[in-house]
């Protein structure tokens, strides 16, 4: 991939942060479950959720960020209680079954564990609420690692975009290879629960940072040659699957 220069001569630099649910409990498996995900991960970034939420506006608000739909005021107004300017700026992310991983851009001093406190503990409240269960639903300590050179940053997009919803398309595919490139490229345009259609694809949404942010942190190539990433995402399938460096997180 195209180099850009280091980041880490930013006074910020983003931040990989990976969630286990419990006893590798699939919480990720319901459509209506991921969109409530969806829709705390907007609302723990600015505040909180509102009181007596109704299920099917919450499936509708958390639709309509992923498809970047602009939301109405009065719907915002109803379902969130603004607090604060946002914490972090979600530059990838993706969930897939039983865990989530995000690329972050902290705004504020102890941003990241202060979104994580609101995200994982909102959504354990409702997940507990809905499937009559107690106690925790995630792992007490997420994983967090600083992106401070370029490999690290190519290398943990494509992680968290490429490697980690193919697991869901074809399970075992690390150790067996791919049977089919293109069919697994498609899939990865149509996986909703990843930055992979905002990044690579033409969905546009309301979840990820400005593409000015993307530009500076990401690269602005990710923004304006953006065939270029692609084809070297295909390059990537047809290779089954590069080494993980020693830097990255283990699944």
């Amino acid at each position: 991939m195209i180099l850009r220069r280091e980041i880490s001569s930013d006074k910020s630099i983003p931040y990989h942060v990976l969630t286990r649910a419990v006893e590798g409990r699939k919480i990720f498996a319901k459509e209506a479950d991921c969109l409530r995900f969806i829709f705390q991960m907007y609302a723990a970034n600015i505040g909180s959720p509102a009181p007596n939420l109704h299920r099917q506006d919450i499936i509708k608000i958390g639709r309509a960020l992923l498809e970047g739909k602009e939301i109405p005021k009065n719907l915002i107004e109803k379902l969130i209680i603004v607090q604060h300017p946002p914490l972090v700026e979600i530059l990838s992310f993706v969930f897939v079954v039983d865990h989530n991983h995000f690329l972050f851009l902290p705004n504020v001093e102890n941003a990241i564990p202060k979104y994580m406190q609101k995200l994982n503990g909102g959504f354990a409240k409702y997940f507990n609420l809905k499937h009559g269960r107690k106690g925790v639903l995630f792992e007490s300590r997420y994983k967090i690692i600083p992106i401070r050179t370029n490999f690290q940053l190519d290398a943990i997009l494509r992680y968290i975009n490429i490697i980690n919803p193919l697991d869901i398309y074809q399970p075992g595919w690390r150790e067996n290879g791919l049977k089919n490139e293109e069919d697994a490229f498609k899939f990865l345009n149509r996986y909703q629960h990843s930055s992979f259609p905002d990044l690579f694809g033409k969905r546009n949404s309301k979840i990820l940072a400005s593409k000015e942010l993307i530009r500076k942190y990401l690269g602005k190539e990710i923004i304006e040659s953006r065939e270029e990433y692609i084809n070297f995402i295909k390059d990537y399938l047809k290779n089954k699957l590069a080494s993980l460096h020693s830097l990255l997180l283990e699944e």
